[in-house]
């Protein structure tokens, strides 16, 4: 290794122990712009198995070699990338065919960079990650606002929202919502007559949808059944629907275990919809009241001035 690179390592992870990533000379033009932050996906099996955060990275085929070169290998590893951390996944490769700027049916076989950075914000949000980087964001953009109320200033919002798109930060913990997605993918499973969705819209990413037409519905999954994600459930359905390209009928929350009688009624008051999984496989649905979601289809779409 040269100086360069040890040095970086050792201040990267100063706990002298690493994990390491590599690619083959195949990949030499894209991997060159993968920089300390970005997030890895590691597939095999039609399954994203971890997700990972890189930390260094540099091209060193001998030591590539050194790593995973076996006796008789004609194949070299010459791209190397040190991890930040990386987390266990297991989420099928469905999670993300419905996410616009990838194919339905992708198998990503081919190690790729993703330099879009609303498809790479759709990709991780699709999965359920929380990166450093926008947990970073994040605690920026508190702070900036609390020290604006403290000296009564105005927030220069814009500024921040244009660092947003230029701020990269060491990877720290890497947290991944599995069980969100796999309850989707369990609801998904369980209807295999619907051809379910997910839409992008100046809003976000619906879990699941209908397709459009007449009655569609929109489901926005839980990862449990406690007051804060009722709450959450109903705040992104209600900015979902009136920014989605099709009327919608249906608004349901779904989640892994049936939330209390409080939660249910805040939901049915709404017109919401409360879908709750008994066992594997197997949902129950508590509809709104019929009177309540037809005076709210108003609201959702967008349409009391009509």
């Amino acid at each position: 290794m040269t100086t360069a690179e040890l040095d970086r390592l050792t201040e990267l992870h100063s706990r002298g122990a690493v994990m390491f990533w590599g690619r083959t000379g195949f990949h030499d033009k894209t991997m060159s712009s993968v920089r300390t932050g970005d997030v890895v996906l590691f597939t095999w099996k039609n399954h994203i198995r971890a997700i990972g955060t890189v930390g260094a990275s540099f091209r060193n085929p001998e030591f590539g070699d050194l790593l995973w070169r076996e006796p008789g290998d004609e194949e070299r590893f010459p791209n190397v990338f040190s991890l930040l951390d990386v987390a266990d996944a297991e989420l099928h490769y469905s999670v993300l065919w419905n996410v616009r700027g990838i194919k339905h049916g992708d198998i990503f076989r081919q190690g790729r960079v993703i330099t879009d950075l609303r498809l790479a914000d759709d990709v991780l949000e699709a999965i359920g990650v929380q990166t450093a980087e926008a947990e970073d964001f994040e605690t920026k953009l508190r702070k900036a606002v609390d020290e604006s109320l403290k000296s009564n200033v105005t927030l220069k919002l814009e500024r921040m929202l244009k660092e947003r798109t230029e701020y990269q930060a060491p990877g720290r913990a890497v947290q991944v919502n599995r069980t969100e997605a796999r309850l989707v993918q369990e609801y998904d499973k369980a209807h295999p007559d619907i051809n379910f969705e997910r839409v992008r819209s100046s809003a976000g990413i619906t879990d699941l949808q209908t397709p459009g037409g007449k009655g569609t519905e929109l489901i926005e999954a839980k990862g449990d059944n406690t007051r804060r994600r009722v709450r959450e459930a109903v705040a992104q359905l209600l900015q979902y629907a009136p920014e989605n390209e099709h009327e919608v009928d249906r608004l349901t929350a779904l989640f892994p275990a049936l939330p209390n009688e409080d939660d249910i009624r805040y939901l049915h008051r709404l017109g919401i919809d409360c879908v709750y999984r008994t066992g594997p496989l197997l949902f129950e649905r508590q509809p709104a009241p019929d009177t309540h979601r037809q005076y709210m289809r108003r609201v959702w779409n967008d349409q009391l001035d009509d």
